[in-house]
């Protein structure tokens, strides 16, 4: 596992497409090997993983999980208008520092002797 005590990147956007290959990678490798393992096909493995990740970003900050996903539902709606998607988009930027800041403060320690 990743040591969960190095800070959040916010990449720019070549680093960012570049970091999104690596990930695609690892999880077309991870699906592939988990849907073999379970003998489901890929996309049954994904909604598996998926509802998964949910459970875990909600045992974090319920709200902004469900804030995100709502977000998301908007963003991929093809006959959403596009300011409505812009909208969408802010809010579910707002939801992930929601998450991000959950996840610092649940990952730090906590010093001192007051």
């Amino acid at each position: 596992m990743a040591d969960p005590r190095k800070p959040i990147m916010q990449p720019d956007e070549a680093e960012s497409v570049r970091l999104r290959k690596i990930a695609y990678d690892h999880l077309r490798e991870c699906t592939k090997k988990g849907a073999q393992a379970t003998g489901t096909t890929g996309a049954s493995f994904v909604i598996l993983g998926l509802a998964i990740w949910t459970d875990e970003l909600a045992e974090l900050d319920y709200r902004a999980t469900a804030q995100m996903l709502d977000a998301l539902t908007i963003l991929y709606d093809p006959k959403a208008p596009p300011k409505k998607k812009e909208h969408a988009e802010r809010r579910r930027r707002a939801a992930v520092a929601k998450l991000l800041a959950q996840v610092d403060l649940d990952m730090n320690s906590t010093e001192g002797s007051a």
